[in-house]
């Protein structure tokens, strides 16, 4: 493991807090992912494997595309009151109420927080961040690894999932060197690379292409065709007989035209909601932008939430990058 000291350090704490645990809640953000959730099914399996009990919630439904992997059936959506744990491990939010308040503070005695954000706070007994890892699943490899606790097929198949979908097949500026390290090291425990990459990629619905036909189709530009946005609708969601989640991934196609720095996705929640996913050029920052939302996520791919009907966010968010993006 190439890991600071200061990293070491943490995750060694960690190690102490799960030997001296009995009892395990975890949970990543609301809206999960396949970083979050692939994570915590690995996390859940090896901790379960090694004599403690955890069990993985999470208040919103999971992407269809992670539903394949082992365990993903049994994460629960809510916590008892009464519930105690020893100890709340946290992936990749912001802060503890981020996983959508299943829980209150009192319910546990000591608080993990792994993450690999940009934006993040220091809410746990341990915080074990590393902004430059693509994944979280690389950084519970590590702990793994430090435990010296070999990976059953699944739990490396849950671990691959989360750095292929954080990384976009390897294909995202946030893609290291160790992220091609640690899936290698997956790959030695088993996993069908082929196989997964099916489950997640090619595995969708007739619905779900036809909405991303429509929405490649109704791709526009602006700002000198610097920019490129696409608009989700409820219409369109209606039309083509999908849901909200079923538009997993159609942002990462708004950089593939020639001379675009930043791609946008608007999704219509309802008439004075919309959400932005965007993704930008290795050398434009997305936080500056998302952060005036009130938003976050990474460099190249960040979120936010406008408080706004579909066209007036465009609007809105092409008067903030018309200020950041140099227009001949």
């Amino acid at each position: 493991m190439n890991i600071s000291k200061s990293d070491i350090n943490k995750i060694s704490k960690i190690s102490k807090i799960i030997k001296q645990s009995k009892t395990f809640f975890i949970a990543g953000h609301i809206k999960p992912d396949g970083d979050s959730i692939g994570s915590a099914l690995a996390f859940a399996s090896v901790l379960n494997r090694i004599g403690r009990k955890a069990c993985i919630y999470s208040v919103d439904e999971l992407p269809k595309f992670v539903k394949f992997l082992k365990g993903a059936n049994k994460i629960k959506k809510v916590a008892k009151k009464t519930d105690k744990f020893d100890c709340a491990i946290i992936l990749e939010s912001l802060n503890f109420s981020r996983t959508g308040g299943i829980i209150t503070l009192s319910q546990v005695k000591k608080i993990i927080n792994i993450d690999h954000h940009l934006t993040y706070t220091d809410f746990g007994n341990v915080n074990y961040i590393v902004p430059s890892s693509s994944s979280t699943a690389e950084l519970v490899l590590n702990i793994f690894e430090y435990m010296k606790i070999k990976l059953l097929k699944h739990e490396a198949e849950c671990l691959y999932t989360g750095i292929i979908t954080d990384t976009g097949c390897f294909q995202q500026v946030n893609t290291t060197l160790n992220s091609h390290i640690s899936s290698a090291k997956l790959m030695e425990c088993g996993v069908d690379v082929n196989k997964v990459y099916k489950k997640i990629y090619e595995n969708g619905s007739m619905n779900t292409l036809k909405l991303q036909g429509l929405a490649l189709y109704n791709i526009k530009t602006i700002l000198n065709n610097k920019v490129s946005y696409i608009l989700l609708t409820k219409s369109i969601f209606k039309k083509t007989g999908t849901s909200e989640g079923d538009s997993e991934g159609v942002v990462n196609y708004t950089l593939r035209i020639a001379g675009v720095i930043v791609g946008c996705v608007f999704k219509e929640i309802d008439r004075r909601t919309t959400e932005v996913s965007l993704r930008s050029i290795r050398n434009f920052d997305l936080l500056k932008v998302v952060h005036e939302f009130g938003g976050g996520g990474h460099k190249n791919a960040a979120g936010c939430t406008i408080n706004a009907g579909i066209k007036k966010a465009v609007e809105i968010v092409a008067d903030v990058l018309r200020k950041k993006i140099k227009i001949n």
